[in-house]
């Protein structure tokens, strides 16, 4: 019988605890294999990514009767997880498909991670996939910085803020035409569990406050870069 989950309560912590140690190992190991095992590694994280979320609708949906209009693979960590498992897959890497996950991840898949959108703790199977899921994306996209040494790019930046925020209205549409509870990209309502939108404006107004934050959030993401490189020309 699973527990009501606790934000930053035992469980949560060490499961945090658990997915950035174990994220962190792997990109420090990374660095000391030889390339041809180095490429192994990285094409095994892409087709984790991609098997996982092709399959993630289908075990929700199917196997534990979950209501298939929510459990599309239609949010921005849906997104960036299929975008680094393909980059990481690709002979010729497209910057775009680092670059785009880069900023949607590590903002999104890391807020997810400090703030689950979830409602029950372990043993239930949701919190495992959660946590899973959500990890290795940051594990996608921390194995391309530290091991394959990809990085962002300042001129880059404001071409991934269009992107997204150009995106918002066919996710908008989406979530109309599915109906029913169907909340992609958290723009019908907040996230069920305690998060930073619980500090908005009551929806559909909150992303007035959700867009401009994330907007901080994805340059703020690019701050330690934009130092190393006035560091590097001083």
């Amino acid at each position: 019988m699973s527990e009501p989950f606790i934000l930053f309560g035992e469980q949560h912590t060490q499961a945090l605890t658990y997915s950035f140690s174990i994220i962190a190992a792997l990109c420090v190991i990374g660095n000391f294999l030889s390339s041809k095992v180095q490429d192994v590694f990285t094409k095994l994280i892409g087709i984790s990514l991609l098997v996982f979320e092709a399959t993630k609708p289908f075990i929700y949906i199917y196997g534990f009767d979950k209501p298939w209009e929510t459990y599309l693979p239609l949010h921005m960590c849906n997104f960036s997880a299929v975008l680094i498992g393909l980059f990481l897959l690709q002979k010729k890497k497209n910057q775009m498909f680092f670059e785009l996950p880069f900023y949607w991840g590590i903002g999104g898949a890391t807020m997810a991670l400090l703030t689950p959108d979830l409602t029950e703790a372990w043993p239930d199977i949701e919190f495992f996939m959660f946590f899973y899921g959500h990890g290795q994306i940051i594990l996608g996209i921390f194995f391309a910085l530290a091991v394959l040494k990809y990085r962002p790019y300042l001129q880059n930046f404001w071409k991934m803020a269009v992107i997204t925020i150009l995106l918002l209205l066919p996710i908008l549409i989406v979530n109309l035409v599915i109906g029913g509870e169907a909340n992609y990209w958290y723009l019908m309502n907040t996230p069920e569990g305690e998060s930073l939108m619980d500090l908005m404006p009551a929806p559909p107004y909150h992303m007035l406050g959700v867009v401009p934050l994330a907007l901080v959030v994805f340059f703020i993401t690019y701050v330690p870069f934009l130092i190393w490189d006035k560091t590097k020309k001083a």
